[in-house]
């Protein structure tokens, strides 16, 4: 049977994307050996604006990421950036990746994202985008090419269309996806999952449950891969290092007990944000 097809709206710079990673994680530990991922860049912000321009209070914020430091403990600076940066580069970055350097591009986009919430680096500075690519081993000028490129542009427009034309069964979902009746885009995290004719769409930043739910319905004679035993397996598995709240989603423990299970391992830790990413030991 044909591969599941997973269509995945989202941006480097939204925070939802970020703590939805765990989904991510966990969809690719069970299914990976049966699903295509195609990640769509929505660009949330294509200028730089204040807080005060887009009409939301930096406390507002700054309880929305409290919120999702509580309920997801990955490692997120508690902190709103000084203002709310564009995202489009980090998009045109990570698609010029998948275009040109499509092994590299997943990782790219872990690293836009950590350069971002775990240590604060704007979206919106050149800096930033060169600082993720060099930890995967792209060259800035590589990369300054790929934001120049025709090619990259196209795909990004045409990324940037889908993500605002939601088919109808997000649709039927509106509460869950953004902007106006009328003029709705999917909201970052909204996956499509797709085989065989048929559709099913997790509009919106989804607890694992509902993706799962998802791939039953479209492929039922997909084998679910159990949860892995110990977190050894779940580090020789990882494409980077791994926050301690991703690999208790993969090892379906709770986080403390995650972090004991990778304290004894001898995993290596990289600390950040108040937490920080585990690897396995060299």
């Amino acid at each position: 049977m044909a591969n599941v097809q997973v269509t995945v709206y989202t941006d480097p710079g939204c925070p939802f994307g970020f703590n939805a990673q765990r989904q991510d994680l966990q969809l690719l530990w069970h299914y990976g050996h049966a699903i295509d991922v195609n990640r769509r860049m929505i660009v949330l912000l294509e200028k730089t604006v204040t807080y005060e321009e887009r009409g939301l209070p930096k406390s507002v914020i700054a309880d929305a990421m409290a919120r999702l430091l509580d309920d997801y403990g990955m490692p997120m600076l508690a902190t709103p950036a000084p203002r709310m940066a564009a995202t489009i580069d980090g998009c045109r970055a990570y698609l010029g990746a998948a275009l040109n350097d499509p092994d590299r591009a997943s990782g790219l986009l872990r690293a836009l994202r950590t350069q971002v919430f775990s240590h604060g680096n704007p979206l919106d500075e050149q800096q930033t985008v060169h600082n993720a690519a060099r930890e995967v081993g792209i060259e800035s000028a590589t990369i300054d090419a790929w934001l120049a490129d025709d090619d990259v542009a196209a795909a990004l427009a045409a990324d940037m269309a889908a993500a605002r034309a939601p088919v109808p069964q997000a649709l039927a979902l509106g509460h869950r996806l953004s902007g106006p009746a009328g003029s709705q885009r999917y909201s970052t995290a909204s996956a499509i999952y797709e085989r065989d004719g048929q559709a099913v769409a997790a509009a919106g930043f989804q607890p694992f449950a509902v993706h799962e739910v998802a791939m039953a319905n479209v492929a039922p004679d997909v084998e679910r891969r159990p949860s892995p035993d110990s977190v050894d397996e779940v580090l020789t598995w990882a494409p980077y290092p791994l926050a301690t709240a991703e690999i208790a989603a993969i090892r379906d423990v709770p986080i403390d007990k995650a972090r004991t299970e990778l304290e004894e391992s001898g995993a290596s830790f990289s600390r950040a944000a108040g937490d920080g990413y585990w690897a396995a030991a060299a």
